[in-house]
């Protein structure tokens, strides 16, 4: 302990930042050396797991411990630069919405660098949502809540947000603070949004951009699909990640067709009550899949989930080519891989084909014995002249060996037969 002692103060300091603040204070006893070392740590991670003992949960002093703590550790921190701040309640210890805002402007004031925020109860829903107090510090921002939290509202610019990540629930005035979220962070590189929808009805539009935006993951969920829809367009001329996740089939309109390294997609359900949707609206909703391609066109990597790809073929969509793909990952059941082919034939100049075997799923209700699949005697131009090489994932099932056999003889220039197995025991019989 001398020896640590004797280390210059902002030394101790870095090192009990990689402590939860709890236990940084309370090396506070340790000896007169270190009574206030804590007051200027440039990291403070609270979680109010760590404090609570679970028997004082139902007494009267409970709902002040955390809060208290929190008001003591921000009001006596001395750094003039905070480069983290995460924040992690579980209950609301009495306290509003509002309550936390000004914890979140104390640390903004001091020039906080990343923001982690996590809301896991329920706020009253006339409770006001978080307000981000304009930084020209701030260049980390993630917001995870589990119950219903409101879009945060950006009343400032944030020049230096380069990371969004939130998850959150979209309302009426959600979509607006979407839609007029982009002028306050010219330099955003990263967004990661999780949505959801269960509140809304009718249209929500989403409108995603930024000259600097490299890397969107957009997923939105939702419960009565027949009563809301999502309208998403992505502006974004520099984008180089792209994956998007819903079960509805949103709208998703991507100007500029970017040269985008990496597309992942798993969009639409493939069960029997949204394909009954399906035959309500379909006019509407079967052109969309193709409308997002059109958008993707120049894309390079494209992974397409094993529900969406039985969507797509199951309701007959004829896909763009895509000239600028050289690498397809799909997801597929062993009991319809030659779903694969409708893809092959829409990917002219395609290297390497990435398959992830999957069975057949239980609750798939043998709707795809309905499908009119495409003959093993066709072979697209691309796996007899272009693709050198084939990657399976999870391969191992005596039905797949129709596969194999297919993929074997007619990709006339592979190099590269990549398979990563699995094995099977049944019977006491190693398969």
């Amino acid at each position: 302990m001398d020896r640590i002692s004797r280390l210059p103060d902002d030394v101790i300091c870095h090192i009990l930042s990689f402590l939860p603040t709890k236990h940084a204070v309370a090396t506070s006893i340790l000896s007169s050396r270190w009574v206030n070392l804590w007051s200027f740590l440039t990291i403070i991670d609270l979680d109010d797991t760590l404090y609570l003992n679970p028997s004082l949960r139902r007494s009267s002093s409970y709902s002040l411990l955390f809060v208290n703590f929190l008001d003591r550790v921000l009001s006596q921190n001395q750094s003039q630069t905070i480069v983290k701040f995460r924040l992690h309640i579980h209950d609301s210890h009495g306290q509003t919405l509002s309550r936390i805002n000004g914890f979140i402007q104390s640390v903004v004031l001091r020039n906080v660098v990343e923001i982690d925020l996590g809301i896991f109860f329920n706020f009253p829903n006339n409770d006001d949502c978080l307000k981000i107090p304009n930084s020209q510090s701030l260049k980390v921002l993630k917001v995870t809540s589990e119950d219903g939290l409101k879009m945060p509202a950006f009343p400032g610019c944030f020049p230096r947000l380069t990371v969004f990540d939130v998850k959150v629930s979209l309302i009426a005035s959600g979509d607006d603070l979407i839609t007029n979220l982009f002028p306050c962070l010219p330099a955003l590189e990263k967004l990661s949004l999780v949505g959801d929808l269960t509140d809304c009805t009718g249209e929500i539009y989403v409108n995603v951009g930024g000259v600097a935006l490299k890397r969107l993951e957009l997923e939105l969920s939702i419960d009565n699909y027949d009563d809301c829809d999502a309208m998403v367009v992505i502006d974004a001329p520099r984008l180089e990640y792209l994956r998007l996740q819903d079960g509805f089939m949103a709208s998703y309109l991507v100007k500029n067709k970017p040269a985008i390294s990496e597309v992942r997609l798993d969009v639409g359900e493939y069960d029997e009550e949204f394909l009954e949707f399906l035959d309500e609206v379909g006019h509407i909703r079967l052109p969309r899949f193709n409308e997002l391609l059109q958008g993707l066109v120049n894309s390079k990597f494209i992974s397409v989930s094993a529900s969406t790809l039985k969507v797509v073929c199951s309701q007959r969509w004829n896909l763009p080519v895509l000239p600028s793909l050289t690498k397809l990952e799909l997801d597929v059941h062993t009991s319809t891989w030659m779903l694969l082919l409708y893809w092959l034939e829409s990917c002219p100049n395609l290297m390497v084909l990435s398959l992830i075997l999957k069975e057949k799923p239980v609750d798939d209700l043998d709707m795809l014995e309905e499908l009119e699949l495409t003959g093993q005697d066709v072979v697209p131009l691309c796996l007899s002249s272009r693709v050198k090489e084939i990657e399976i994932k999870r391969l191992g099932r005596v039905d797949e060996e129709e596969m194999l056999k297919y993929l074997l003889e007619n990709a006339k220039v592979l190099d590269k037969f990549t398979v990563n197995s699995r094995v099977y025991i049944k019977d006491g019989i190693l398969q």
